[in-house]
């Protein structure tokens, strides 16, 4: 029996949580799926949530990993045991609203064949309670197809929990195991960030489908990766890891969107300097600047491309702009000048 969209959960204890992750992809309005749930926690402790759902007539394919094997690998597993045209990495502590599906990929992805992936927004959900905003920089885009390779040279905003990609475009991008055989090669596990990764290297091959409304709520909680990647302090180190697999990446991105990944690491992530300062400087450097003289519009049009959409979305601050208006001005005359 073939089905539109693989569901592919990863969990870690916590049953109570994958309990309600289960409920929200039960309550979905779009029933064409297959829900794969993978579990990296000895002692089956998630299993009475899985015999509950599936009593209940939930479509769930279940594996137990015997040994910790992490994240990354355990989502290989059940991807490449799944087959449908469409997945999503949905992450065990997050829950959907009921239109998700129905909205990115039955009104999104498949009206849209040329986009490789669709994401919507999201609210933050702690301690019960929901916050109408993400909390983070991203572009702010009206809903419909868009292209964002630029914005993700600078920043991620796409929870994977809350995107849909098209099986086809994700493999053509490789999948996981490149990132997997990276971590391999350097003997550390998940080194940088996958998502940004994946994202970006399926964006600079094919434009988005883009949902402006929140879909779903990003858990945040004590044992969350962002927690303890935040709270290890390794936040801008694996970011900047990240930014480095894009541009070691010549095969997959443009020169320009790979030197905007180096300004937005010397002028955001590294210093305060702000990134429109990054790329003049590296333009008017005695050395890069003659080998990116021939690259100069190029570069500065990624920037603006990149920044032009930018807020900070946090709702008590109204979303202000990343860059102000005059800066962008001011490089938009630049730019004509060339």
């Amino acid at each position: 029996m073939t089905h539109a969209v693989d569901i592919l959960i990863t969990s870690y204890y916590q049953p109570e949580f994958l309990d309600e992750c289960l409920e929200s992809v039960a309550e979905q309005t779009l029933r064409d799926f297959q829900v794969h749930v993978v579990d990296d926690s000895p002692g089956n402790p998630v299993l009475p949530v899985i015999e509950k759902w599936r009593a209940r007539g939930l479509p769930i394919e279940f594996t137990q990993n015997e040994t910790n094997v992490g994240p990354l690998r355990s989502l290989q597993k059940i991807y490449s045991a799944s087959h449908a045209e469409f997945f999503m990495w949905l992450n065990h502590d997050d829950l959907l609203k009921p239109d998700f599906l129905q909205k990115v990929v039955q009104q999104g992805l498949m009206q849209e064949p040329n986009c490789g992936f669709a994401y919507s927004l999201y609210e933050r959900y702690e301690n019960g309670q929901a916050s109408a905003d993400t909390g983070v920089y991203r572009p702010d885009l009206t809903t419909g197809v868009h292209d964002i390779i630029h914005s993700l040279c600078i920043t991620n905003w796409i929870i994977s929990s809350f995107a849909v990609i098209r099986r086809q475009n994700f493999d053509a991008a490789g999948g996981l195991l490149r990132h997997l055989a990276r971590n391999e090669i350097s003997g550390k596990p998940d080194t940088g960030y996958l998502d940004l990764y994946f994202f970006s290297r399926m964006a600079a091959r094919s434009p988005a489908y883009v949902l402006n409304e929140a879909q779903g709520y990003y858990r945040i909680h004590a044992n969350s990766n962002t927690s303890a990647t935040a709270g290890e302090s390794k936040r801008a180190e694996g970011t900047l890891s990240t930014f480095d697999y894009i541009f070691d990446d010549q095969n997959t991105f443009s020169r320009a969107q790979r030197f905007l990944t180096k300004a937005n690491c010397l002028g955001r992530i590294m210093t305060d300097m702000g990134v429109i300062q990054a790329v003049l400087t590296m333009l008017k450097s005695s050395e890069l600047g003659k080998e990116l003289r021939p690259i100069a519009k190029e570069l500065l049009e990624a920037t603006h491309q990149g920044l032009n959409p930018m807020i900070f979305d946090l709702a008590s601050q109204n979303r202000p702009k990343l860059i102000p208006q005059a800066h962008l001005d001011e490089l938009r005359n630049l730019i004509r000048q060339l």
